[in-house]
């Protein structure tokens, strides 16, 4: 009995080591040990080093592809089946901030020949409305990633343009002498987007440096028109008599259109990750909204919700920098 039993502790010890726990990670490669515990974060583990030492570590679940845990009833011991999956990121929370140029997709076709008509030359006002088009924007937004490829949050976009010009038109005096007056426009336009997003996230390539992103977001576009204006004016002096005639001067004016609807947002970056929580890159927005209702207000006038009869198209493509912050 005695010569039986340490062949009985050899086939014993032989048995233990075999029958180890399992780990593969994202890199395809083999960890044999003793699970000790698994958590959102990380896995703890034992190796052994040596014949009579045991090391504890832990690997983060983000680096780990599959783990086979055999010291636990009713799972699956194949060592090539892995019973659950894990890919949820170290740093679940990502900020991103964007900026750069803007172009507004706006028709002012009408604004334009408005302009023409009170005798701004073609290209002043093509000029004047070009730069009411082409702004800028910044983006930001907030998201908590559910896997290490997707991701929920919110999504804020900004858009800014301004034109500013002083025309020289033609006018009129009571003695019907061709004279030319000062036409002065101050001109600023905001649009402003929130709502809820998707976010998506590719790394291709081997060494997981290159990321490649998209979003997709709903929710709320408010639009903004700000107008000040240096108006020619000319009035009948009917009590003061033929001799006074027309009497002229400039008239400082000052109106706003509002507007609320629906937008959809979609995005794509390219990005290069700097370091496990930090990647910069180039990114690319658009945003699309048409606003079916708006109100007006100036000092004489108020009109609220007026249902429009062709749609305004307040879409805005967004290209520029971005920065993406994990924590």
């Amino acid at each position: 009995m005695k010569r039986l039993l340490p062949i009985w502790l050899f086939f014993i010890a032989l048995t233990a080591t075999k029958a180890q726990d399992r780990i593969i990670t994202v890199q395809k490669d083999t960890i044999d040990c003793r699970i000790i515990s698994v958590g959102d974060e990380r896995i703890i583990y034992e190796q052994e080093t040596s014949e009579f030492q045991v090391v504890g570590k832990s690997i983060a679940t983000s680096n780990v592809l599959h783990y086979l845990r055999l010291n636990q009833p009713g799972v699956d011991r194949d060592p090539y089946r892995a019973p659950f999956s894990l890919d949820r990121p170290e740093r679940p929370y990502l900020l991103t901030i964007q900026g750069g140029m803007a172009r507004l997709f706006t028709d002012f076709g009408s604004y334009k020949n408005t302009l023409v008509e009170m005798g701004v030359p073609t290209s002043e006002a093509d000029d004047y409305i070009g730069q009411l088009k082409n702004g800028l924007h910044i983006h930001a937004a907030f998201h908590y990633l559910l896997s290490k490829n997707v991701g929920i949050g919110v999504d804020y976009s900004l858009f800014y343009s301004a034109s500013e010009k002083n025309f020289l038109i033609p006018g009129y005096n009571q003695m019907s002498l061709p004279v030319f007056v000062h036409l002065s426009l101050d001109e600023k336009l905001y649009a402003h987007f929130s709502g809820l997003s998707l976010l998506f996230q590719q790394f291709p390539g081997s060494a997981g440096k290159l990321k490649i992103s998209e979003t997709l977001s709903s929710g709320l576009f408010l639009f903004r028109n700000e107008v000040r204006s240096s108006e020619y004016q000319t009035y009948w002096n009917e009590g003061a008599g033929y001799n006074i005639g027309y009497q002229q001067y400039y008239d400082q004016a000052n109106a706003v259109t509002t507007g609320a609807t629906v937008g959809i947002k979609g995005g794509l970056s390219v990005e290069y990750q700097i370091s496990p929580g930090f990647s910069a890159g180039l990114a690319g927005n658009f945003i699309w909204a048409k606003l079916q209702k708006a109100s007006y207000k100036d000092a004489d006038n108020e009109i609220n919700d007026q249902e429009l009869e062709t749609a305004i198209d307040v879409s805005h493509l967004d290209y520029g920098l971005t920065v993406r912050y994990s924590f």
